[in-house]
């Protein structure tokens, strides 16, 4: 009996490092030509299914708020709009945290694919017309004080 208490103490432990990446928000911003954006609280995704669910649903985003997802490598991303009810700027970051490309005001419930225009580790999701007020163009530097979690699959 004790030792069963004791794994399902530790196994209670070490939930909350386990599931620590996904759905935790981390702030993050650009620099464009030498000027720092405002920060957004990026809610990240790193399994697959969170990925695929994003956004979809979600009835409003704050200003400040965003989904970062992360990939377990670098590749050609697509992105649409199914079940989603918000306007998005949708932006394709490279390892290197460089931003390749935007697809800005993705208009919602569409099913168009919206393609980076180059390989992407990470796709940050913020509100539409966000990406055009900060003067975001590719090659704008991406940052997270702290660290960005890996994918988990």
């Amino acid at each position: 009996m004790k030792r069963v208490s004791l794994f399902l103490a530790a196994l209670l432990l070490a939930l909350p490092f386990a599931c620590r990446s996904e759905g935790e928000t981390l702030p993050v911003h650009f620099v464009v030509e030498g000027r720092k954006t405002p920060v957004v609280k990026a809610e990240v995704v790193t399994s697959n299914q969170a990925r695929q669910l994003g956004l979809m649903y979600r009835r409003d985003l704050p200003q400040d708020r965003g989904m970062l997802f992360v990939f377990p490598g670098e590749q050609p991303r697509s992105f649409w709009m199914k079940n989603t009810y918000i306007e998005l700027d949708i932006i394709y970051i490279s390892k290197d945290r460089k931003v390749v490309s935007v697809s800005k005001r993705a208009r919602p419930l569409t099913t168009t694919k919206r393609h980076s225009e180059g390989p992407a580790k990470y796709v940050l999701e913020v509100g539409g017309g966000l990406a055009d007020e900060w003067g975001l163009k590719p090659g704008a530097e991406f940052v997270s004080d702290e660290a960005i979690p890996e994918a988990s699959d």
